[in-house]
């Protein structure tokens, strides 16, 4: 196992508490907030979570200024704020209003770990986000871009400051509780010159071009070209630590192009928890695709796109294939659910061709739910769970159920390793799963060409229910007694799974009892 010290010391900012309308108190805990040890003397996995938040707490607690943005306040229009000269401990505060602001956001300032920079939306009477909407939006003309062309790449932009020294990073930055939309074509916004311009076709609802320490918590994200784009590059221009968390994220992408995403991230460390994914704009492009080094997806509920998560190699930052966290990939606590026909759910490895940037290690996948619903599916459609690109991919799958609304059959498959350009490669090794019966290690209609292998499905627990709660509802809490509860393998030297989701956007604490059990849920 490749050393795994790339979390240690990773610091976020303040986040909420369990307790609605309050902040976490100075000193607690901080994801990862540590790491644990492993077996053999391994370098640290990842450690404990934050408390999930119950509702995001946008009140002034910095040092700095609190900017009140909305009507009858201080500043009536997010353009009002000076942003180009946020300073740590500085809130803007965005109140909900009905018509929304259609106005475009740039941040590039320095906070710190205890005073970040924070620009976070107050909920209206009945909860309702306030919204920042793309379409028709304005520019604060004193705005500091990287470049000013970059402003066609987003609306909610984190980057640096053009006029700030080179290597002067964005820092401790949050965008919490807001509702991001309309960040594409064919909508146009009034740029910082007055020129009405057309958003790029990968432009993003978040577009952060560098940064450190960024998180985006309780957001809605959608109906972007991409929902999250962030990092444009490795080196000192790379962005690093990235908590992206209790997000509703859904209907980002292109109706007629995969190549724009749910979310997009080439970065380091980058943590998703709590979140929910919905699917993406027709059915075009990936939910999550990461080219990201030290990437942890965990506790989330993640629903159909083309992959559901697509782990692929380094494109601009090519100097993440020195990084061990490259190499490493941690997804746990999941509900995974495919509704319908597609590709793999999961594809770990690369996608450009230049496979010396290709991931080249492990992807530990554990505690995770996957459901297939594939009630519709017709004679020759066929998913697969996983997909690795060549035979220097590695996929551990532990204590996971696999499961499906119907039995598959050898012309409407599900297998474990799907192929890619008629090659099905990697190595998937399966243990203590729950799998439904008809699942397939390979695809049972002849033409790939397997260099692969799947070793321990037969070990798994097979079946033909696993005894959800209501598998119709996606309820996939296990019934008391059923196969799933205490049959699960031991997990050693990865994290505790300590937590569960909580639809939606929320987190429970996991009671196991005396025995591991199988999948994304406890007792």
């Amino acid at each position: 196992m490749r050393a795994r010290a790339w979390l240690t010391g990773l610091l976020l900012v303040v986040g909420c508490n369990g307790e609605i309308g309050e902040t976490m108190p100075e000193g607690a805990e901080q994801l990862p907030g540590g790491t644990a040890p492993v077996s053999g003397g391994a370098a640290p996995v990842p450690g404990p979570v934050n408390t999930p938040p119950v509702q995001v707490a946008c009140t002034h607690v910095g040092s700095g200024k609190d900017y009140q943005v909305g009507p009858g306040k201080e500043f009536e229009a997010i353009g009002d704020v000076p942003l180009e000269s946020l300073v740590a401990g500085d809130t803007v505060r965005i109140f909900w209003r009905a018509e929304g602001y259609h106005e475009k956001i740039m941040i590039g300032g320095q906070g710190t770990a205890a005073q970040p920079i924070r620009v976070c939306g107050v909920p209206g009477p009945g909860g309702e986000l306030p919204v920042i909407d793309g379409e028709d939006a304005t520019t604060r003309p004193e705005l500091d871009f990287p470049f000013d062309g970059h402003q066609v790449r987003g609306l909610v932009v984190i980057g640096h400051k053009h006029d700030d020294a080179y290597d002067l990073q964005p820092s401790h930055i949050t965008i919490e509780g807001l509702e991001i939309r309309n960040a594409s074509p064919p909508f146009r916004f009034t740029d910082k010159a007055g020129a009405v311009t057309p958003y790029a076709r990968n432009a993003a609802g978040i577009f952060v071009e560098r940064g450190e320490h960024v998180t985006i918590r309780g957001c809605e994200v959608h109906d972007n070209a991409n929902g999250l784009f962030i990092g444009t590059g490795g080196a000192e221009i790379r962005t690093k630590d990235v908590l992206i968390e209790s997000n509703h994220v859904h209907d980002n992408g292109s109706e007629t192009d995969f190549t724009e995403h749910n979310v997009y991230n080439e970065a380091s460390n980058v943590v998703y928890q709590f979140n929910r994914f919905g699917p993406t704009r027709g059915g075009q492009g990936n939910n999550i695709k990461e080219r990201s080094a030290g990437v942890v997806i965990r506790y989330n509920w993640i629903e159909d796109g083309a992959h559901l998560i697509d782990l692929v190699d380094a494109q601009e930052a090519t100097d993440s294939v020195d990084m061990p966290s490259f190499h490493e990939t941690f997804v746990y606590g999941n509900v995974l659910l495919r509704t319908g026909y597609g590709p793999s759910m999961v594809h770990y490895g690369g996608d450009s061709g230049q496979t010396q940037y290709y991931r080249k290690g492990t992807l530990h996948f554990f505690a995770n739910t996957v459901f297939v619903d594939n009630a519709t599916y017709r004679d020759y459609e066929r998913s697969a769970v996983f997909e690795a690109s060549t035979m220097d991919e590695r996929i551990d799958a532990r204590n996971n159920v696999f499961a499906s609304s119907q039995v598959p059959t050898d012309i409407r498959a599900i297998t474990f390793l799907g192929d890619r350009d008629d090659v099905a490669a990697g190595t998937l090794l399966l243990a203590g799963n729950w799998v439904m019966q008809g699942w397939t290690a390979f695809d049972p209609v002849p033409g790939a060409r397997l260099l692969g292998k799947v070793n321990g499905l037969e070990s798994s627990i097979i079946g033909l229910d696993p005894a959800f709660a209501s598998a119709q509802a996606h309820d996939f809490t296990p019934a008391s007694g059923g196969p799933l509860v205490g049959t699960g393998a031991a997990l050693d030297g990865l994290p505790a799974v300590d937590h569960q989701y909580s639809p939606h956007q929320q987190a429970t604490p996991r009671n196991d009892g005396q025995k591991l059990t199988i999948g994304a849920f406890g007792l």
